[in-house]
C-alpha cells in the first residue's frame, strides 16, 4: 500500500483531511505533510490510517450521507428507508414468522441443527464454557453436538444480548476477561463442578491482515488470560480458533506468536493439536482459512485425531473418503429474494442498503468475479483501490470471507453475483451458516459485527464431533 492510494480514495469520497485526522488520531498537519511529501508515512502509519478511511467510507455508504460541506448533508436519492433495528428476540422471531418460506437442502441442515441446539441436555452432558463468545458460533456448533454450554465470557454487550436470546441456559460469567480472578474460577468450580471443554477465539484483529498486525496490541495478549483459565479449570480439552496470518506473526522480541502460544499450554499442561483449514472443507460455504488449536489434557492417553473435512473441488480426490463438493454462495442463499440497491423482502434480514448511483454505474455490467476495476471504459473504473475491490463474487463457488463490513460495496469482494449491491446481512449469515431461526437482535451495526467475527457453527460442530466421539464416547 502507498499513501497515493489513501489519498485517492479521500478524494473520490470527498474526506477532508480534517475529518480523516479526526478518524485516525493523527494531526491535519501530519496528513497534509504525507500528502506534500514532506515525509513517508510507515507501513504501520499507513495501515492505521487505510482503517480509519475505510471506516468513513463505511459510514458514508451505510448512512448515505455526503461529507463533501461543512455539515453533513444527505444524498438527494429515492430510497426506502431503512428497516427499524430489531429491539427483542420476540420482535425477530414476529418479523420472521411474516417471512414466505422456500426451504432448501442447506436451509433446512441449517434449521435441524439449531433445534439439536435448543434440545435440553442430559444431566451427563459433557458440560462446556465460551470463553470470547462473541454472539454464538462456537457455542451453536457445540450445543448441537450435546455438549452443555453452562456459562460464557464476553466483552461486547451487543453480542451478549443476541448470545443470551440463543443461549438461555448459559450465564455471563464475565465481561472482561482481564479481570477474571482465581476466586471467580474457584466459583465457577463450585458451581459447575468440572468442566469438560472451554472454547473460543481471542480477537483475531490484531493478527489478521486487516488490522495493523501490531505486535504490542493489547488483543494479541489476550491468550495469555485464556492459558491461565485453562490451567486453573483443567478441562479434558480446550478449542482456540483464529486468523491463519496468527502462525506468521511475530511478537516484540521477534518469537512468533504461535510458538508462544503453543509453549503456554504446554506448560499449562496440556498436548496441542494444530491446524490450518479452510471452513470450505467442512461445509461452510465459504472461503474461510483459520488455525484452530485443539488441547488435550496430558493424563487423557486417548490419541485424538483432527477432524477430516469431507467437502472438496470436484477436481480433487482423496481415497481416505468419498468427497463431496463444496458448497457455494448459491446453495446458501439462492433461495432468497432477488434485491437491487434499497430494495428490501419479507425477510427481517435480507434488504439491501442504498448504494451511490456512480458506483451502482461502475458495477451495472461487471460480471461474476471481475471488478470495476477491470472495466473497458477508464471513466467506469474506480480512481482507486485494487482489483479485489468493487468486485462481484461467483454464484457456484463458496464466497470469500465475510468480515464485519461485508455491506461495504467496495470492500473486498463484496458484490452480489448478478444484483448491483452488497450482501445483505441475511446473506451473510447464511454464508457463515447462521440458522435463519438464530435471533439476532440490536442495531444493525452490531448484528453485522456479530456476524463477520463469529465461528461458522457448522465448522464449530465439526470439531465438537469430533472430541466428543474421541473423548467422551466409550
Amino acid at each position: 500500500m502507498i499513501y497515493a492510494d489513501i489519498r485517492k480514495k479521500r478524494k473520490e469520497y470527498s474526506i477532508s483531511q480534517t475529518k480523516l485526522a479526526e478518524a485516525s488520531g493523527y494531526s491535519k498537519a501530519t496528513i497534509s505533510a504525507w500528502e506534500l511529501g514532506k515525509s513517508i508515512p510507515s507501513n504501520y502509519e499507513l495501515s492505521r490510517l487505510n482503517e480509519a478511511l475505510s471506516s468513513i467510507i463505511k459510514d458514508i455508504e451505510d448512512c448515505i450521507f455526503d461529507v463533501r460541506k461543512k455539515r453533513i448533508t444527505h444524498y438527494k436519492v429515492e430510497k426506502r428507508d431503512l428497516p427499524s433495528p430489531i429491539r427483542s428476540a420476540d420482535d425477530y422471531k414476529e418479523r420472521l414468522s411474516l417471512r414466505a418460506v422456500k426451504e432448501t437442502p442447506y436451509s433446512k441442515s441449517l434449521s435441524d441443527l439449531y433445534h439439536k441446539a435448543q434440545k435440553q441436555k442430559d444431566s451427563n452432558a459433557p458440560k462446556a464454557i465460551a470463553l470470547f463468545s462473541g454472539c454464538g458460533g462456537l457455542s451453536l456448533g457445540f450445543a448441537a453436538e450435546g455438549f452443555n454450554l453452562v456459562g460464557h465470557v464476553e466483552i461486547e454487550e451487543s453480542a451478549n444480548r443476541i448470545y443470551d436470546d440463543n443461549f438461555s441456559g448459559s450465564r455471563l460469567l464475565g465481561t472482561d476477561i482481564c479481570k477474571i480472578s482465581d476466586g471467580d474460577l474457584r466459583e465457577w468450580i463450585s458451581e459447575y463442578g468440572s468442566i469438560d471443554v472451554l472454547v473460543g477465539g481471542p480477537p483475531c484483529q490484531g493478527f489478521s491482515l486487516a488490522g495493523k498486525r501490531d505486535p504490542e496490541d493489547i488483543r494479541n495478549q489476550l491468550y495469555k488470560y485464556y492459558v491461565h483459565i485453562v490451567s486453573v479449570l483443567q478441562p479434558k480439552a480446550f478449542v482456540m480458533e483464529n486468523v491463519r496470518l496468527l502462525t506468521s506473526m511475530k511478537n516484540s522480541d521477534g518469537r512468533l506468536f504461535i510458538d508462544c502460544i503453543l509453549e503456554s499450554f504446554s506448560k499449562a499442561g496440556y498436548h496441542v493439536i494444530r491446524r490450518e483449514i479452510n471452513a470450505c472443507d467442512y461445509g461452510v460455504p465459504q472461503s474461510r482459512e483459520r488455525v484452530i488449536l485443539i488441547g488435550i489434557r496430558n493424563d487423557i492417553k486417548k490419541e485424538f485425531e483432527f477432524p477430516v473435512g469431507e467437502y472438496t473441488n470436484d477436481n480433487q480426490v482423496n481415497m481416505l473418503f468419498s468427497p463431496k463438493k463444496r458448497l457455494s454462495f448459491r446453495d446458501a442463499t439462492g433461495d432468497l429474494q432477488p434485491l437491487e440497491s434499497g430494495e428490501s423482502s419479507s425477510d427481517p434480514l435480507h434488504w439491501s442498503i442504498v448504494h451511490p448511483e456512480h458506483v451502482i454505474k461502475w458495477l451495472k455490467d461487471v460480471p461474476e468475479g471481475c471488478s470495476a476495476h477491470e472495466n473497458k471504459d477508464p471513466a467506469m473504473r474506480p480512481p482507486s483501490g485494487f482489483n479485489t475491490t468493487y468486485k462481484r463474487i461467483m454464484w457456484d463457488e463458496p464466497c470469500s470471507t465475510i468480515s464485519t463490513n461485508f455491506s461495504m460495496i467496495s470492500g473486498c469482494r463484496n458484490v452480489h453475483p448478478t444484483s448491483t449491491r452488497s450482501l445483505t446481512i441475511r446473506e451473510a449469515a447464511r454464508a457463515q451458516s447462521f440458522p435463519d431461526e438464530f435471533v439476532f437482535s440490536g442495531k444493525w451495526g452490531e448484528i453485522r459485527k456479530a456476524i463477520g467475527n463469529a465461528v461458522p457453527p457448522i465448522l464449530a460442530a465439526a470439531i465438537a464431533r469430533s472430541i466428543l466421539d474421541q473423548l467422551f464416547v466409550d
